[in-house]
């Protein structure tokens, strides 16, 4: 990776957490999925986007 990955993870954060968001309502509507069983989802997703950024800086700083 280089010098700008955890800018890069940072800038996206936000919109791959709507878009998880989003999927979840749609999957809530349309399949049997309600929202109340998977939003934990949401948590997994920002936990794998704050450990990809952690590494991303930790590669930055060797």
């Amino acid at each position: 990776m280089n010098s700008h990955s955890p800018a890069l993870l940072r800038a996206v954060r936000g919109p791959v957490l709507l878009i998880t968001l989003g999927m979840l309502f749609t999957a809530d509507y349309f399949a049997d999925w309600p929202f109340h069983r998977t939003w934990p989802v949401l948590l997994i997703v920002f936990g794998i986007l704050k450990l990809l950024e952690r590494m991303s800086v930790r590669q930055t700083e060797s």
